[in-house]
Parts: C-alpha cells; structure tokens; sequence
C-alpha cells in the first residue's frame, strides 16, 4: 500500500495540522512575537516593513547588528521585546528540540500520536499468522487500522507496510487506550493464546461497551469462554479451516467460488454494502438496483433498527443506514460502490 503523500514510513505527516500541540501553539507565540515587533517598529519608528521585521530578527536572537538610532519610544519597545520575545524564541527552539529528539529515540510516541487522531478504525491484537491475514485484508480494503503486538520484528514490520503499529501488551487498558478504543469501530483479538485473548475482549468491552470484538480461539472449549468475555464474535481456525476442507472435497464447484475455502480469494466475495444518503442505492428498490447491477446478488437487508430479511423482495425501498449483504465478483462489487464514493 502506498503511503499518503505527505507523510514518511512511520506515517509521521509533515502537515502543520498534525503536528504536536505544544510545537504549534510555540510557533504561533513565536510568529506573534515577530509580528508585533515588526508592526511595533513600522509604527513608532516610521520604518519600512522589511527594515521592522529584520531589527526584530536582529533583537529576538541576540545578535547585533549596529545602531539604528533608536527614539526614547523605540527603546522601551526594545526592551519589553527582548524580555518577552527571547523568552519565547527559546522556550520555541527548546520544545523543538524535545520534540525531533523524541521523534528520533521514541517511534512508540510517533504511532500513539498518531492513533490519537483516528476515529472509526479497527484494532488488530496480535501480527501473528492469523493477524497477518487480518491486516491484509483490511489493506486490500484501505481500511485505517492500528496494530498492537509484543514482538518488535513484527511491530517494524506491520510499519513498513504502512500501518500505525506499536509495541505494547494488549490485554493493558492503557494499550487500548493508545489506541483509540473508545474512537475505534471494531476490535480483533487474534494473538495465539486464548487467555490472552480473552483478557483482551474483557479490557476491551469494560472500556467500549458498543465496540464489536471479533476474537480468535485456538482450542473449541475457549469459544463460549470468550463470548462471554464479551466478543461478538468467535472464530476457531482450526474449526473454519476443517469445514473449508470439507467444502472443498464435498462441494468442490462451491469452494472455488467462496472465498477463503480454497486460496483465500474465491470468485465470489460476500460483502456488507452501507446505504447513506450520498448513496446511489438510497431510495431505490431491489429491483431498480438490480437492473443496474444485474451480477450481483442481494443476500439480505437488515434495516437501522429493524430485523435481518433474508433475500429482500424486489419491490423492497432502501432507506438510509439500511444495511445490504451482497454476493459477487470484486469487479460487480467495486462498480456498485463507485457512484457512491465519487458522489462522496
């Protein structure tokens, strides 16, 4: 995945907006500084602006630069200037200078930081094998995501492919406080240790009552466990992978077009599809979007709300937050959701 314009591979953005609060809020004190000498200068002293602003360059940093013959008036200036605005000028260069050290000698901070501004993304727990496949996926998707996982290798890794990752134990409070629980739309908790990832979703739903948990479990005995650790949702490898080959000798034909049943990318892929009102769905009934996209295949339709329909019937109105299964190839797929973000 490319990584934004603007920004270098630990996602750290050059942009003025994303910059440390304190760095900011230095340079705007310094920048008033420096327009108030200049403006003070022009005004009592009659100079050009260029000649104002280059004596408060020369009075801010100590320098010296001969004598301008100031007035009585100038001179006071000068000197509540030099008070206030030397103070300022280091007390800037200082926070600075904190700032690039840290920037350099602490990558942790770089990846908090920058979680910190994320809202509706997912958590990975875990870059295990498992996780690995997750971040995939949801890089494939340009989904935004923050990774959590012990091991540095793996944490440097997940970084190079662009993803905000950092090292931390994820059954901590304050790591899914870092990042951004309570922002955050879904949660993973995929590292290999039921325990551990039971510990995780019990962090998780104390801190994210509304958050939806997915978790991993290795042994059929944890799945109950962890539902009611408080995940929505349980997934076992070992059970998924089972009945994938199982599909895979009994349904061969099926297999190859359901995804993740043979290689991980079948034909046919089953996605949820939002219906907001920049939507080209919004206001049409099944059979309207139908015609339009007639590969495609509407599973069910689960109104804000209201109950999950299987196979919606035709004359069914979508409504706004109303949300769609539908079955089909990635092409289909992408041509439906493309009116929609182009509209966006």
């Amino acid at each position: 995945m490319a990584r934004p314009a603007g920004k270098n591979r630990d996602g750290y953005s050059w942009y003025p907006g994303s910059w440390d609060p304190t760095i900011r809020r230095s340079l705007l004190m310094m920048g008033l500084v420096v327009g108030m000498g200049t403006a003070g200068y022009t005004w009592i002293e009659g100079w050009s602006p260029w000649q104002s602003l280059f004596f408060t360059l020369v009075t801010l940093t100590t320098v010296g630069y001969g004598d301008y013959g100031l007035s009585a008036a100038g001179e006071r200036f000068t000197a509540v200037l030099m008070i206030g605005g030397i103070a300022i000028v280091s007390y800037t260069a200082s926070q600075i200078l904190h700032f690039a050290i840290s920037k350099a000698t602490f990558p942790e901070r770089r990846m908090i930081q920058q979680a910190k501004q994320m809202s509706g993304h997912f958590i990975v727990c875990g870059l295990g094998r498992t996780g690995q496949r997750v971040i995939r996926r949801l890089l494939e998707e340009d989904a935004t995501m923050v990774a959590i996982d012990q091991n540095p290798k793996l944490v440097e890794d997940a970084r190079e492919r662009g993803i905000v990752a950092f090292e931390g134990d994820a059954t901590s409070d304050q790591s899914l406080l870092d990042a951004g629980i309570n922002r955050a739309t879904s949660l993973a908790a995929v590292t290999s240790s039921d325990a551990a990832n039971a510990m995780i979703c019990l962090s998780a739903r104390a801190l994210a009552e509304n958050l939806s948990i997915i978790a991993r479990a290795e042994e059929e005995a944890s799945v109950c466990k962890l539902k009611r650790a408080g995940a929505n949702r349980v997934v076992s490898p070992a059970s998924y992978g089972g009945d994938g080959i199982a599909a895979s000798l009994l349904h061969p034909e099926v297999a190859r077009l359901l995804p993740g049943l043979e290689d991980g990318h079948g034909d046919v892929e089953f996605v949820e599809y939002l219906v907001s009102s920049s939507s080209v769905a919004c206001g049409k009934s099944i059979i309207e979007l139908g015609k339009a996209h007639p590969k495609l295949v509407f599973v069910a339709s689960h109104a804000k709300g209201g109950n999950t329909q299987i196979r919606p019937p035709a004359s069914h109105v979508l409504s706004e937050g109303e949300v769609l299964v539908i079955a089909g190839t990635q092409f289909d797929l992408e041509a439906l959701r493309r009116p929609s973000r182009a509209a966006a």
